[in-house]
């Protein structure tokens, strides 16, 4: 059975004010996916002065619907405002390691 895995990493933009919007959304949007149908597993880590999320997913249309919907979705109005990042979804055999997933996003990832 396969998986699909989703890694972004967001750098905010400097002032407090930013950042702590960016934890409380970041936040609410973790807890979601935690309880969406389909989630397996959920992740938030520094790496390189980014903050990344790692979510892995029991197919891609889970993750689509998790994504348009509830804390992500208000998440996503005006993060431009807050910072920038890159992502990266890609569909695996098994859950990859963070550091097999962290690195592919290094190499692959899109700006968005």
């Amino acid at each position: 059975m396969g998986v699909y895995v989703s890694v972004t990493g967001f750098r905010p933009h400097p002032g407090l004010a930013r950042l702590a919007r960016f934890w409380w959304r970041t936040w609410r949007a973790a807890q979601q996916a935690r309880r969406a149908p389909g989630n397996l597993r959920a992740e938030l880590r520094p790496a390189g002065g980014i903050y990344h999320t790692m979510t892995v997913w029991t197919d891609e249309a889970s993750m689509r619907a998790y994504v348009r919907s509830g804390a992500h979705r208000r998440a996503m109005i005006g993060f431009r405002d807050l910072g920038g990042g890159r992502t990266l979804g890609f569909a695996a055999d098994a859950e990859p390691s963070w550091e097999v997933a962290y690195a592919r996003w290094q190499r692959e990832a899109r700006e968005v």
